[in-house]
């Protein structure tokens, strides 16, 4: 079925619980329509940052696909990665070519009346355990044991929490890991993102070491971009000198990237995300760069729903997917998208079943979170 239109959706919607930093967020969803009226709809992470860049770069897009066949999928990403490649090879054109992508899948699952995990081979899992994702550093220690209260009442099975990015605070980590776990209790996962791809002057090895080295006795199951996401060898490094384990990876545009990072051995856990690397099909290879080193995948989740779907549909499809995250931080943009509710029963998740990623982008919805300029967010 050929291509008709491809268009971004910039939108803006409120954001975030009290004491987040960010109380808007911004976001580029991408409606592709075939011939027969079907709309397929997908979403990049370039839309939390920097929208305008993003519906350029879609627009860029456009003219090589209007024509083509929507099933072929893999041909329109390919010959779209060309077209681009001097400019673009990585970095944000692959991550506004990564929504039109999952947009094609969506159509292709519409069109046959199956989910995409389906169509990339049928889910390998009846369910997936779900973490929530939340705990931002500007909360007060109070803010985060109530947050956290939050997580262990709606059932999760564990927490990620976020370190604060910038300052390189031990104590205060600490202290705000120990509340949590305490509120956790010991069964449920605790995980802690440093988040350093915004740090300008990012943490050693040495300090992270030291740092983990505090937070021991909390017994964290990840500890994710505790460095700059530049280069594999610290992170390798890292790896090898630390018993905790170590993730990273969803920043990084393109499996050939991605592979550069697995065969230094950086990541014990890799974090793809479909919105981020290329799309559904670039990710898919990420996951399986991964279980060729034996890599576990827990897919990067912090958008609205057409992101939360293109993770989930890819998660149950691969085998070495052990693990989902949920944002809790209140993004009216994940659940009034999707066609039917998330199946979360005792913390884990069913694969989903409407066609496609199961999304669709409305015209209330588009009215009721119409853009507004100036509302991206620096801290996502």
């Amino acid at each position: 079925m050929k291509i008709v239109r491809v268009e971004a959706v910039p939108l803006t919607t409120p954001y975030g619980t009290p004491g987040a930093q960010t109380r808007e967020r911004s976001a580029v969803f991408v409606e592709v329509e075939v011939a027969d009226g079907t709309v397929g709809v997908g979403e990049t992470y370039l839309g939390v940052y920097m929208p305008e860049l993003a519906i350029e770069a879609v627009k860029f897009f456009e003219p090589f696909l209007i024509g083509r066949d929507s099933s072929n999928i893999a041909k329109c990403w390919s010959d779209c990665q060309w077209i681009s490649s001097y400019v673009g090879r990585t970095g944000p054109t692959v991550m506004a070519l990564s929504a039109i992508e999952c947009a094609l899948w969506d159509i292709l699952g519409k069109r046959l009346g199956v989910p995409v995990h389906t169509l990339l081979g049928g889910a390998v899992h009846d369910r997936l355990p779900v973490y929530a994702s939340g705990g931002v550093p500007t909360f007060t220690l109070d803010q985060l044991v109530t947050h956290t209260k939050e997580v262990v009442r709606d059932g999760y099975l564990g927490f990620k929490m976020r370190a604060n990015p910038i300052a390189y605070q031990p104590a205060v980590e600490a202290e705000r890991v120990a509340a949590v776990r305490e509120v956790l209790g010991p069964d449920r996962l605790l995980a802690v993102d440093a988040v350093q791809n915004f740090n300008p002057q990012p943490w050693s090895v040495k300090q992270t070491l030291d740092l983990l080295d505090r937070l021991a006795p909390y017994h964290l199951a990840w500890a994710e971009e505790f460095l700059p996401p530049f280069d594999p060898a610290p992170y390798a490094e890292l790896r090898a000198r630390s018993n905790v384990h170590i993730s990273g990876g969803e920043g990084i545009t393109t499996a050939a990237v991605f592979a550069q990072w697995l065969r230094a051995g950086a990541f014990d856990i890799a974090q793809p995300d479909p919105t981020i690397v290329g799309g559904i099909g670039e990710a898919r290879r990420v996951c399986e760069l991964a279980a060729a080193q034996y890599v576990r995948v827990a897919m990067h989740v912090w958008g609205g729903g057409p992101t939360m779907m293109a993770n989930y549909h890819l998660g149950f499809a691969q085998a070495n997917c052990f693990i989902l995250e949920r944002p809790v931080m209140h993004n009216p943009l994940e659940v009034e998208t999707l066609v039917e509710p998330l199946k979360i029963t005792d913390g884990y998740l069913l694969p989903p079943t409407a066609p496609g990623l199961g999304v669709e982008l409305t015209a209330a919805v588009k009215a009721r979170y119409s853009y507004r300029r100036g509302s991206a967010s620096l801290f996502g």
